[in-house]
């Protein structure tokens, strides 16, 4: 298993899209430290500092963007396989596809977590810097980044699930982006026609606004960061029985 890990983590490295998401976040990076640093004149100005490095760390995964993010991110790897032929060599090699599939979502989850708490805690010290850090309850502070976590890695069992499922790379993107857009629509539907706001409650975007809100309840919390895990599990599973049933073209 850890062999399949580690050519899984070499492989991501040599990816264009590995550098292509880095880029970007790096990118926004840049631009909110030019934005911050009239936003600092501003607030001199007024003598007001609104703006923290806890408040900027939290801002970061404020968006759907983080969605779009992981799953491209993982659609593009996956499907990358399908495409270039390197998925029929992988399962020929003895190892049980189950293991492949396992191995495979670890790396990729592990890398985007990496690159997406990189993409917050610089945010953090920028604004820390320029501004103040601000003050938080560590304990909620732990419980955010954990919860953010499970998020990371319950999305990327959806993207992991899609592209086994569908292997088109164009395909699988659309897909997946219309499961986020409409992800909303389906929740305000179901709660129309139950007459029960616990679909709504548990959308994605509202359990990622309840986990990055350093004042949501800690039950709350958990009880999110348990949705996303079983997310991931289930849709690793699902994987793994997609890949195994399945011959490769």
């Amino acid at each position: 298993m850890l062999n399949v890990i580690s050519s899984e983590f070499y492989k991501i490295f040599k990816s264009k899209i590995f550098y292509a998401i880095s880029i970007i976040l790096l990118a926004m990076n840049c631009i909110s430290i030019f934005l911050k640093k009239s936003t600092l004149v501003t607030s001199k100005i007024k003598g007001q500092t609104l703006v923290t490095g806890f408040s900027s760390y939290r801002e970061s995964y404020n968006a759907d963007f983080v969605f779009y993010i992981i799953l491209i991110f993982v659609v593009c790897l996956i499907t990358a396989e399908y495409a270039n032929g390197s998925i029929r060599q992988m399962a020929c090699h003895g190892i049980a596809r189950w293991k492949l599939v396992l191995g495979q979502y670890i790396a990729m989850s592990s890398i985007i977590t990496i690159i997406l708490l990189s993409f917050g805690i610089l945010n953090l010290l920028t604004d820390t810097i320029f501004f103040r850090l601000g003050e938080v309850p560590i304990a909620a502070f732990i419980r955010m980044n954990i919860g953010m976590i499970c998020m990371f890695w319950g999305v990327s069992g959806v993207g992991t699930f899609l592209s086994y499922f569908i292997k088109s790379v164009s395909v699988t993107i659309i897909v997946s982006m219309l499961l986020v857009v409409s992800c909303n629509l389906i929740t305000n539907l179901l709660t129309l026609l139950t007459k029960n706001d616990v679909f709504t409650k548990y959308s994605l975007t509202n359990m990622r606004n309840t986990l990055i809100n350093f004042n949501s309840k800690p039950e709350d919390v958990v009880k999110c960061s348990i949705i996303f895990v079983l997310i991931g599990i289930i849709t690793l599973l699902a994987s793994s029985l997609i890949f195994s049933k399945r011959d490769i073209d």
